[in-house]
């Protein structure tokens, strides 16, 4: 079996808190996660790791998450609003 590279998360380590893309208002932090590269499932063991930090906005309450990019993420969104 391949050696797989552990992603250490240091919150030190992530970007600056973006501006949310709905308001404006810059995104609070709330944790970080590694997560495959977007891989198929049978290729992701042999796939680099990156940070997934996610975020929500104070002011309208949207969830974010940001990895190469910064998106919506509709789980957590639902999880929060239920």
């Amino acid at each position: 079996m391949p050696a797989r590279m552990a992603v250490v998360l240091d919150p030190a380590d992530r970007p600056a808190d973006p501006a949310c893309p709905e308001c404006g208002e810059t995104l609070t932090y709330v944790e970080s996660d590694p997560s495959a590269s977007g891989a198929f499932r049978t290729q992701a063991v042999n796939m680099p790791q990156i940070a997934i930090h996610y975020y929500d906005c104070p002011v309208c309450g949207q969830c974010w998450k940001h990895g190469t990019k910064l998106v919506a993420d509709p789980v957590r969104q639902i999880l929060k609003n239920t």
